[in-house]
Formats: C-alpha cells, sequence, structure tokens
C-alpha cells in the first residue's frame, strides 16, 4: 500500500478499519490536511466514483460550490447496479451538499445498493444532518506532529532553515497544505501576508489595526484567514508564555470567527476586535 503522511494514531485507526471496513465511514480533520488524499488511500483501487462540490458551471469548486440533489440523484442510479465486487464512493467535503441532498443521500446510507461503501470528508461535520452522522463511522485525522511535520517538509525538497522555519508556522502539521505552499510561490507570498497582517492586528496600534480591517472587508474567505492567523499566533503565544489577556483575545476572536462563518457584517466584526 502507497505512504500517505498521517499521524501515527491516524494512521493505525484507520488501518484498523481497513481490516473491517464500515459500510460509511465520515473522515474529518483540520483544513489543509488532506481529507481526499486520505480517502483515496484508504479507498485504494476500489474507488468507483469521487462526488465533489460544483460550482454553476459543473466546475469544481471547494471553496463555495454545492453538491446539488441532482449529483446525488445521479449517484443513485449509479448504485442501483448489481457489483460483485466492493465498490467505494467518495463524497468529498460531504458539508457542502444542500439540504435536499443529504436527504436524498440518506436514503442511499438507508437502502445501500450491493458491494457498494462510502467515505465522507468534511471539515464541518456538524453541518451534515444528524441522521446522516449516526450511519457512518466517524474518523478524525489529527495533524502530523512536529517531527513528521519536518520529515514531511524534508521530502518536499526544503533545505533553507528559514523556509522551514515560515512552513512550520503557517502550517505544521498539515500535509496538503504544505505541498500546496511548497508547489505555488505566489500563494506562499500571499499566506505569508495574511500571517503578517495578523501579527499586526493583535499587536499594531489601533490606525494600523483599522488600516487592516479596510483590506479584509470584502473577502470573506481572506478574513476566516485573518482570524485563523491571529489564533495561530495567540496559540503559539500561550504555549511559551500564557497570559489571561490572551485567553480573552482568544475567545473574542473564536465569537468573530464563527460570525463571520455565519455571513455577519465582516468590517463590523473586525471592527469590534479592534475597538
Amino acid at each position: 500500500m502507497n505512504q500517505i503522511a498521517l499521524h501515527p494514531k491516524s494512521k493505525r485507526l484507520l488501518e484498523n478499519l481497513q481490516v473491517n471496513s464500515p459500510q460509511s465511514l465520515l473522515l474529518s480533520g483540520s483544513r489543509g490536511i488532506g481529507l481526499l488524499t486520505v480517502a483515496r488511500w484508504f479507498a485504494g483501487k476500489k474507488i468507483a466514483g469521487i462526488v465533489r462540490p460544483q460550482d454553476t458551471k459543473d466546475n469544481t469548486d471547494s471553496e463555495n460550490g454545492t453538491i446539488s440533489v441532482e449529483m446525488i440523484r445521479r449517484l443513485y442510479e449509479q448504485t442501483r447496479a448489481k457489483y460483485v465486487s466492493r465498490q467505494i464512493i467518495i463524497i468529498d467535503d460531504a458539508d457542502r451538499m444542500s439540504r435536499g441532498a443529504q436527504n436524498a443521500f440518506l436514503k442511499l446510507l438507508e437502502e445501500p445498493g450491493s458491494e457498494i461503501y462510502f467515505i465522507l470528508t468534511s471539515h464541518v461535520p456538524q453541518n451534515l444532518l444528524l441522521t446522516i452522522r449516526s450511519r457512518t463511522q466517524y474518523a478524525t485525522i489529527q495533524p502530523l506532529d512536529r517531527v513528521n511535520s519536518e520529515e514531511f517538509i524534508d521530502k518536499l525538497g526544503i533545505t533553507s532553515p528559514v523556509k522551514k522555519s515560515q512552513l512550520q508556522f503557517i502550517a505544521g502539521g498539515l500535509p496538503a497544505e504544505l505541498t500546496r505552499l511548497v508547489g505555488d510561490d505566489a500563494y506562499f507570498a500571499e499566506r505569508s501576508e495574511i500571517i503578517s497582517d495578523a501579527r499586526d492586528f493583535l499587536q499594531a496600534n489601533t490606525y494600523k489595526k483599522l488600516l487592516i480591517t479596510q483590506k479584509y472587508r470584502s473577502d470573506r474567505t481572506k478574513a476566516t484567514q485573518l482570524i485563523d492567523g491571529c489564533l495561530q499566533i495567540l496559540v503559539h503565544s500561550m504555549s511559551a508564555n500564557p497570559q489571561a489577556a490572551m485567553i480573552t483575545q482568544l475567545k473574542r476572536l473564536l465569537e468573530i470567527r464563527e460570525h463571520i462563518a455565519v455571513n455577519h457584517n465582516i468590517p463590523l466584526q473586525l471592527a469590534l476586535f479592534v475597538v
């Protein structure tokens, strides 16, 4: 079986599940951990299809796309055939199924076709219907530990100590994100800028913080990344020198992140942290 970058505990868990594979498996973990890669590795040569979110032009869109009820209905027709060997279907970013699609998929889980197995991936499994979650075997994929993360960065061909340190800080433990950062210089520069802005958003004067608020006011994804960067910096700082003020900041940022995620006004939410 091909090698894959996994935390040892997660790898043992999945290898045990492969011995007696559940009919439906739900993989969850942090963004950038590579859930689709893990699902492909787990399924091996038995993959019969992969369903991914799409935009209005039927292009794959993991950021803003949707898995529609029509896509699940097509999947339903596919699974009605009789198979003599195991067929594994991966539903990537399963939480992006519309409510109608989730209800349609629930019927597939309740009455699966012969030899049909499912692997669902989700970074926010709480967005799935409880009835779907209750019919799946749940497995959380942990980030790589620091040693494994360093080994993975070495395998990506990075030799510069400075670049290694930057990668560890931006995406330590997240193999898919590390791979993207190494392979895309423009993306690396973008993520580095967000981390720099996050540090200023925590530490700079009020005027500079308000400038950062204006910079991220119209992009919900990047605003969320800014908050995530702030959280990352705080967690790192707290591990070295915990302070009560950091805990207060952490709580406020988590609230702001949640509000931005459910479509609250971005500049208002960011400004609430500044003032």
